[in-house]
């Protein structure tokens, strides 16, 4: 066990259950290192973790990669 206190936290990969493929919690990982699941409705014996997609990088010269999509804000001028 860490003696480092537990400040933060992020959740690093999700927990889905093997049978039938809902996510049914979150594994955080905490500032000092401890990994713990974050269960939606209680504790489930059969599951599997799936880390998380990660973010396309901003500046990709890859076409395949989707760019953030520019936000029309034309109307907050008329406010």
């Amino acid at each position: 066990m860490n003696t480092k206190p537990r400040l933060t936290g992020e959740p690093i990969m999700r927990i889905l259950c093997k049978t039938s493929e809902n996510l049914v919690g979150y594994l955080y990982q905490w500032n000092n290192g401890d990994v713990q699941p974050a269960w939606f409705d209680g504790a489930f014996a059969d599951v599997r973790y799936e880390p998380f997609a990660q973010a396309p990088k901003e500046n990709s010269a890859n076409p395949e990669i989707p760019r953030p999509r520019q936000q029309d804000l034309t109307h907050l001028e008329r406010a």
